[in-house]
């Protein structure tokens, strides 16, 4: 999705719940997932829940699955199934029930 990487997200979030604490305030960040996007897999779900869980100490409810939109990265590579930088071949979920799967490894309770 051409995000910073997990270390500055957790970077960002203790920093943030050290300020937070600082100013005496309880204070929540919301994090906006996306199962299915293009390159991903159930099984990279399945690894999102373990560490949405043990890294940022939530449990996901919501999660959006992929959607195509206009100008963007991530639409050029669902359409070509290829990262545009490097040509290579990606993995592209455009069955339906796969990608409720794929929705649905980060939000079940198991």
């Amino acid at each position: 999705m051409g995000k910073p990487g997990v270390d500055a997200l957790l970077r960002f979030k203790q920093q943030f719940d050290g300020l937070s604490r600082a100013a005496g305030k309880r204070q929540f960040l919301t994090y906006y997932l996306i199962a299915a996007h293009p390159g991903c897999t159930e099984l990279q779900m399945q690894e999102l829940k373990r560490f949405a869980s043990r890294q940022l100490h939530i449990h996901p409810e919501q999660v959006q699955v992929f959607t195509p939109t206009p100008s963007t990265y991530s639409t050029l590579r669902y359409y070509t199934e290829t990262n545009p930088f490097t040509g290579q071949p990606i993995h592209i979920e455009k069955n339906l029930g796969r990608k409720e799967r794929q929705k649905l490894a980060v939000t079940s309770p198991r």
